[in-house]
């Protein structure tokens, strides 16, 4: 039988709970949120409503050890920290897919897409960790059941627009070796995020499952290894050609950007948005686009482009291609050399 799971106290001290769905945000519905945790995140919005004691921690190998983190029941993660989740079930790692909607299991290490930005949030009553991912959104809990061959319901990639928004919001518990177990919801309606397919390794998706509070299987237990952090830009990950998504698809398609540009501070207050119709969703011809309409002389360089997926969402360096959804994306633009910038261009995904 699968190990006990040395349970911390929930979030919660309720566990009355009220169904909450938001529409738009990639068919996130929370399976429940407690009446007692109103979520209504301190802080200014633009900084995805977190409020964080203490500083980020040096980077390793993986994340371990008691820390103020632990007591918050975030442990091993630590604000502002980028990570990649290995399931110890079957292997492989968390992936932010293609389509900017779904969550799989890759085993493509390298990829940016695996790629994970740890935010701890303060609530009114408690601490959550949020996980962001390529693409700016946030790993959350849906009432999609799974298809066939998968358990639960599905894990998905969403906007993180209100402070209410429980849906991206996890606490964890240890696991075995070492590993963490993401869990979701109070006492009353447990849940913690899975992978699938341990012997039929074709079922990728990544779901949550209800949990009994004693047991976990190792399908539920993730490996947090934490990315080193580097001074130089990381690397663009640009999507190749092929049978699965050939050049000339994304070409045809229009994706509808509304950018900002940030000012020499780092500081988006107060800088308008403009729209713009961007034929293909490719990061190098976005970028040559905002770079011609900024002038001087700067091309794409010269730039940091950053996704945001929410009002109250954080902005992410993208650095892949726009994912195929057909909603807007929300650009925000750094010249390089600003404050904001220089914070933002140290993690280096493609460490091996």
């Amino acid at each position: 039988p699968p190990p006990p799971l040395a349970m911390s106290p929930p979030p919660s001290s309720s566990e009355e709970e009220a169904s909450r769905g938001k529409s738009g945000s990639a068919s996130a519905m929370a399976p429940g949120k407690s009446s007692s945790a109103s979520a209504a995140a301190r802080g200014k919005s633009g900084s995805a409503g977190a409020r964080v004691p203490g500083k980020s921690g040096a980077a390793g190998a993986v994340a371990s050890g008691k820390s103020v983190w632990a007591e918050m029941g975030v442990a091993p993660f630590q604000d502002g920290q980028y990570v990649r989740l290995r399931n110890r079930g079957r292997g492989g790692y968390l992936c932010a897919d293609e389509t900017g909607r779904g969550v799989s299991i890759d085993p493509r290490r390298g990829m940016v897409n695996t790629a994970w930005v740890a935010q701890v949030l303060e609530t009114d009553t408690n601490y959550f960790v949020l996980l962001r991912g390529a693409y700016g959104r946030h790993l959350a809990v849906t009432r999609a059941e799974a298809g066939p061959g998968h358990v639960g319901f599905d894990a998905a990639q969403c906007a993180f627009d209100e402070p209410e928004d429980s849906h991206v919001m996890w606490w964890t518990t240890p696991g075995k070796n070492g590993s963490v177990v993401l869990l979701h919801g109070t006492s009353a309606r447990l849940s913690a995020l899975r992978a699938n397919g341990r012997y039929r390794r074709w079922h990728r998706r990544v779901t949550v499952e209800a949990i009994n509070r004693s047991r976990v299987t190792s399908m539920m237990e993730w490996e947090a290894q934490v990315i080193p952090m580097r001074v130089e830009r990381p690397p663009y990950q640009l999507r190749p050609g092929g049978p699965d998504i050939p050049w000339h698809q994304g070409s045809e398609e229009t994706v509808q950007v509304n950018c900002v540009v940030a000012d020499d501070n780092g500081s988006t207050d107060g800088q308008g948005r403009e729209a713009l119709t961007l034929h293909g969703r490719s990061l190098m011809g976005l970028g040559d686009e905002l770079a011609q309409r900024l002038g001087d002389g700067l091309n794409f360089q010269d730039i940091t482009l950053c996704i945001q997926a929410g009002n109250l969402a954080q902005p992410t360096v993208l650095l892949t291609d726009l994912p195929h959804r057909d909603d807007p994306v929300d650009i925000v633009v750094f010249r390089v050399g600003t404050p904001d910038t220089n914070a933002t261009l140290q993690v280096h995904v493609t460490e091996e």
